[in-house]
């Protein structure tokens, strides 16, 4: 069983023995750990209100109190997000297959996972460290959730005062089980290196076009997709070449049927953002309701 808990403490340990936190690196920080902290309760399915709590020197220490109708869920979110921040990850560096899975599926197997093990009506006895890990191993496959955690160790990496960052879990102010201690020459261990995604390829994504490019080079057509204007690379070169040569007539009302690909990143406040789009392969277009297959395009559809 997991003793109750239901404050978090966090401990920044500074090299000079200072207690002053320059205030711009401090908020940044905070702002990372109340998003992790939003994106677990969501994730569990908690509603949990975070009350910040005044914070008190010794390097420079934070709390949290978490409030919610259930205590056993509070123990059970503090015990976690304790976890979270101190259990040096396996696999580090870049989102895994598992995460990206998860990200395209909306994470719907996760949130399955969690509501099969019924967290919302646990006893007290029946939350111990076996369940809290893994709980924490569900909740590492949320990208959000790994991205925040890496942004906050990144943050605090930066800020070369700090030589060590540890959290412990309280019950009304009083100390719960052991102090969980990450030294700075482990913080990039948290750190993911790129913010890229995979690419997303969309078949038979349809785009009405609003502007295409008559001029060789690599300027960007503009079409509209998904109810959204975007702009787009056409690297479909059988095709751009049919544009330049007028061999395509052109009007207000030209459809294409495409394979769109999106470049993608994650963003500093965790959302997924498309930075580039291009289309490799015209399938067909339309022209005033008038369909017409590629040669590229027959080829492609032949081999599916």
């Amino acid at each position: 069983m997991v003793s109750k808990s239901n404050q978090l403490e966090l401990h920044y340990y500074f090299s000079d023995n200072s207690h002053g936190f320059d205030a711009l690196v401090r908020n940044e920080c905070e702002k990372e750990l109340l998003n992790l902290y939003h994106d677990v309760s969501k994730s569990l399915d908690f509603k949990l209100l975070v009350q910040s709590e005044p914070p008190k020197e010794g390097g420079f220490i934070e709390f949290w109190k978490f409030i919610g109708d259930n205590p056993n869920q509070v123990t059970l979110i503090v015990s976690a997000i304790a976890l979270i921040l101190s259990r040096i990850p396996v696999e580090n560096k870049k989102l895994t297959k598992l995460q990206i899975e998860n990200l395209k599926l909306d994470n719907k197997l996760k949130k399955e996972e969690l509501r099969e093990l019924k967290l919302k009506s646990k006893g007290e006895n029946e939350i111990d460290e076996s369940l809290i890990k893994k709980v924490v191993e569900l909740l590492m496959l949320d990208y959000k959730i790994t991205w925040r955690r890496s942004n906050f160790y990144r943050k605090v990496g930066q800020y070369k005062r700090i030589y060590k960052v540890s959290n412990q879990r309280l019950l009304n102010g009083e100390p719960v089980g052991n102090e969980r201690e990450v030294p700075q020459s482990e913080f990039y261990n948290f750190v993911l290196s790129s913010d890229e995604l995979p690419k997303n390829e969309i078949e038979k994504a349809v785009i009405d076009l609003i502007s295409p490019v008559l001029k060789s080079g690599n300027f960007y057509w503009k079409g509209f997709h998904n109810n959204q204007i975007i702009n787009f690379q056409m690297t479909d070169p059988n095709f751009k070449l049919m544009v330049q040569r007028g061999e395509i007539p052109l009007n207000n009302k030209v459809t294409l049927n495409t394979i769109l690909v999106q470049d993608q990143k994650i963003d500093e406040n965790g959302e997924i953002k498309i930075t580039k789009c291009s289309v490799p392969l015209v399938i067909k277009y339309s022209v005033n309701g008038t369909d017409y297959i590629t040669l590229d395009g027959e080829a492609y559809l032949k081999g599916k």
